[in-house]
């Protein structure tokens, strides 16, 4: 997050309408549709070309630029936790001026005004883009990238030589020579296109440090598998990156958010084992196949590590989803198909990972908040069981601090009685 200075603008700014601050999936389906064609079109005859998205935390970066506040930023990877989400544009001040410049000259932006709190926060960003630059028409077809993902990605790649670069690009590499992916995700994947694959350095780690150096892998491996197209999934990176990319290599680059985490069924994101802050939906991949994957891709995981990542496969069952939309980590949907999907997880997991949550104090803290939440939930007998004893616990607790308290007044007016 962007520490004190994002919950700043928070407190100044008035509070959703609803729970959720991006809400259900949009039911103009054809005016989206039509927009992210227009963006598909746009793709196809403009060279150079690139697509940005202005999310909540960019702009908050935006504006702590302009403020000149930017030593509030955070852009560490966090703590391992399966249970709680952890995320942020993970750049600091040094990289302020490309990242203005990006979504000033970037050819098409999408200023997500769909996005709590987009629409209070646009107006006090200071800016000089040009009226000729392509942006989402209106806020009902703003946040059109999942609509773009579900209706034209596979036509767009198609006969295409295509690169997918971030943190997760080698998850999906793996992930696709599985036979049940291949099936789920037959309806979004391409089945002609020449697709390459490139696993940004340290996993998207250190990203402040690294950028640059990336910016130069990334251009070997553009010249070296001759793109047409690169979709990068690198947070705040993208934003710089594809705008300086497509320039200097003549080609279109796609700020591709966190569609490889949709594609993959991907809990967290690739440079951290925590919760993302939220999860798009195409299609479930199951616990076995996903978490097999996750250990042959990051093959130096910690025990800690490991334990996240399998807790944040189990709590992405139970969230609220829609097929071509995203909701936040805190929005969940304990319907009986996901708690069926859950128990089949569950039982995955109690056979390879439940032995973790005894082997570091790490492990130990990690394993009492999963076990909260599923006995706050009602999600395995073992929860429920933790969950009793927590709740009796803390009733014990509180009779006794009363009773401390009784006896501390009761003694206070013996003494005063004493004293008169």
């Amino acid at each position: 997050m962007l520490s004190s200075f994002y919950q700043e603008l928070l407190s100044d700014t008035p509070p959703p309408l609803s729970e959720s601050p991006l809400g259900p999936k949009p039911t103009n389906l054809e005016e989206r549709k039509k927009a992210a064609h227009q963006i598909s079109q746009l793709m196809t005859r403009s060279r150079p070309f690139c697509f940005l998205r202005l999310g909540d935390m960019d702009l908050a970066y935006l504006l702590a630029f302009q403020e000149g506040r930017l030593n509030q930023v955070e852009f560490g990877e966090g703590i391992p936790s399966g249970t709680l989400p952890q995320g942020n544009p993970g750049l600091g001040p040094k990289y302020a001026r490309r990242f203005q410049e990006g979504f000033e000259k970037g050819d098409y932006v999408d200023f997500h005004e769909r996005l709590y709190p987009m629409e209070q926060w646009i107006p006090l960003w200071k800016h000089n883009r040009s009226p000729n630059l392509y942006r989402n028409s209106n806020r009902e077809t703003s946040y059109i990238l999942l609509t773009w993902m579900e209706y034209e990605f596979k036509a767009y790649c198609q006969n295409r030589r295509v690169g997918i670069a971030g943190a997760e690009a080698s998850l999906l590499k793996n992930l696709s020579s599985d036979r049940e992916w291949q099936i789920a995700a037959q309806p979004f994947w391409p089945n002609s296109a020449s697709i390459f694959f490139h696993q940004v350095r340290e996993d998207g780690r250190q990203l402040d440090a690294n950028l640059d150096l990336i910016k130069q892998d990334l251009k070997e491996f553009i010249e070296a598998n001759e793109l047409d197209t690169l979709f990068l999934s690198l947070g705040g990176g993208a934003k710089i990156l594809c705008y300086e990319l497509s320039r200097e290599h003549n080609i279109c680059a796609f700020d591709f958010g966190s569609m490889i985490r949709a594609l993959t069924y991907s809990a967290c994101d690739g440079n951290r084992a925590a919760r993302s802050t939220h999860s798009p939906f195409l299609f479930r991949v199951p616990f076995k196949a996903i978490m097999s994957s996750i250990e042959l891709t990051y093959g130096n995981l910690t025990i800690e590590e490991k334990l996240a990542k399998a807790h944040a496969q189990l709590l992405l069952e139970v969230q609220n989803k829609e097929k071509g939309w995203t909701h936040t980590a805190f929005e969940y949907d304990f319907s009986k198909e996901n708690k069926s999907y859950f128990q089949d997880s569950f039982r995955d997991y109690v056979r390879q990972y439940r032995k973790l949550g005894t082997l570091s104090k790490q492990c130990r803290t990690e394993r009492i908040n999963f076990l909260h939440f599923c006995g706050k939930n009602k999600l395995t007998r073992e929860g429920q069981v933790f969950y009793f004893i927590f709740l009796a616990k803390n009733l014990l607790r509180k009779k006794l601090e009363d009773c401390v308290t009784i006896a501390t007044t009761l003694s206070s007016l013996n003494f005063l009685r004493k004293l008169s």
